[in-house]
């Protein structure tokens, strides 16, 4: 402390927030090395208390220069600096076997994102960025808790409530003030984002999982309050510039669309198994549906990435099928609702774009081209599962006569399905893609099947195959090339 206010005062002397700054970075860096080596009580309370007098002395040092005429930001950026390492001095006194008492942590784990927060009533422009830096340490302070006492979920939630609330709180006592910031709701949205880990992980270690899917829905009526500022705020910006209009759009689309994911990850939280998954297409099927009240091109974006994340899971992850043991109950399994809600997030997408441009229409194809996929692979992964032995699926398309013919007669049916769905929805890819799966399935069913059939089980099945081909020729000459006849004769 005597060599920081030493240093304090010849920077103040010089003008210079340089030299602050590095003392007050290396004090941290002195403070943990410290530690490290003196684990016993009470000297990590000490270390947490020097880190403490630290960022007073750098908060201290801001009037101050102001008041000699520095107009050095060094000031500014080594009060931020100085709050950051403070909390990392935390983690490494919590880290020692004599470590500072719950009440002292959450006291401190308190005052220091007061301090970051109030930074942003010094100079929002500038020093935002520190009240969006400091939920990184806030957080693993009480993730690192529960690591160290596994026992001890109250601790965690503890540790994490008060500073998702001051988070909650922040942008709503600035109020008018963030009127052309962002990095409040930044803070807001990633504070909302770490909390809901922490507070999961502790309603699990609790023993509460039966309520985990309260927690999102609590954290959405949290986040309700600065979505209405934030849209009193774009109802107001429209005496603004078009920049501010894009900015307030910006923030609007953020906290709303942080908003709808907690509400939509509440479904799959409670279905416990691949619930990260399914909070993924949900969450991206809202976000295009946000995308048509909120026409942000992140919104966009962002739906349909996590779109293409979830469907890359299910279908070029083999390791999805080894996640979880098969339940007692065949076909009325997670593989049902997994792969159904997807399926319904991607044909819901599909269903959001399909009057956008061109651009959205292909995303839109591609969305339902995608859900299609999804059927066909519950299809075959239901019937997998219905035959399956152990406790993770295998296929097997050689194994028994009655899988093998399971098989055909499923991937008929689709391919009958899409067809009918082509046909209603006039849609000629879907159309296209039933044909090439029914021609699929008569190979299967001519080169494999039939082979393993005899007598009259061979005669019954090849009258059976020709009727449906029968049919489904009658369907299409009177369904699809009659229509295209008709279209190719009006033009």
């Amino acid at each position: 402390a005597v060599l920081d206010l030493a240093v304090l005062t010849a920077a103040l002397y010089m003008r210079s927030g340089a030299v602050h700054l590095g003392a007050t970075a290396l004090t941290a860096v002195i403070l943990m090395m410290w530690t490290a080596s003196a684990r016993v009580a009470p000297w990590p309370d000490f270390a947490v208390i020097a880190a403490g007098v630290s960022v007073a002395l750098a908060f201290a040092a801001l009037p101050l220069a102001r008041r000699v005429g520095a107009r050095d930001r060094a000031f500014e950026v080594a009060a931020g600096v100085a709050v950051l390492l403070a909390q990392v001095v935390v983690l490494f006194a919590q880290a020692q076997s004599g470590r500072p008492t719950l009440p002292f942590l959450i006291v401190t784990a308190v005052v220091l994102v007061l301090a970051a927060l109030s930074l942003s009533w010094i100079d929002l422009e500038k020093l935002g960025w520190v009240a969006v830096a400091a939920v990184v340490p806030a957080a693993l302070g009480a993730a690192q808790w529960q690591v160290l006492h596994q026992a001890n979920w109250r601790g965690q939630l503890m540790l994490a409530l008060p500073v998702y609330l001051l988070y909650v709180l922040h942008p709503l006592i600035l109020d008018h003030r963030v009127r052309l910031y962002r990095s409040p709701f930044i803070a807001t949205v990633v504070a909302n984002l770490a909390f809901f880990f922490l507070a999961r992980q502790s309603l699990i270690t609790g023993g509460f999982t039966a309520y985990l899917g309260a927690l999102p829905v609590v954290q959405a009526l949290l986040l309700l309050p600065t979505l209405a500022l934030l849209v009193r705020i774009e109802r107001e910006r429209a005496r603004g510039t078009a920049g501010a209009s894009a900015m307030a759009s910006g923030r609007l689309a953020l906290v709303a669309a942080a908003t709808l994911a907690c509400v939509t990850v509440a479904i799959p939280l409670q279905l416990d198994k691949n619930w990260i998954t399914i909070g993924w297409a949900l969450e991206g099927a809202a976000l295009l549906w946000l995308f048509r009240r909120i026409p942000h091109v992140g919104l966009m974006a962002a739906g349909t990435a996590l779109l293409v994340a979830a469907f890359a899971r299910l279908t070029l992850n083999p390791a999805v099928l080894t996640y979880h043991a098969r339940g007692a109950m065949p076909i009325l399994n997670w593989y049902l609702y997994t792969y159904l809600l997807c399926a319904g997030s991607l044909f819901a997408a599909a269903r959001l774009t399909i009057d956008g441009d061109t651009m959205a229409k292909r995303l839109s194809a591609a969305f339902a081209s995608g859900g299609a996929v999804l059927l066909f692979l519950l299809l075959n992964i239901e019937i997998a599962d219905f035959f399956a032995t152990g406790d993770t699926i295998t296929f097997n398309f050689s194994a028994t006569l009655a899988q093998d013919l399971t098989y055909t007669i499923g991937w008929a049916l689709f391919s009958l399905g899409l067809l009918a769905a082509g046909i209603v929805l006039r849609n000629k890819p879907c159309r296209i893609a039933s044909i090439a799966l029914l021609t699929a399935t008569i190979a299967k069913c001519f080169l494999h099947d039939l082979g393993r059939l005899g007598g009259l089980y061979r005669v019954g099945s090849f009258v059976g195959l020709a009727i449906c081909l029968a049919l489904v020729a009658i369907v299409l000459q009177k369904f699809v090339l009659a229509r295209d006849k008709e279209q190719l004769s009006q033009a």
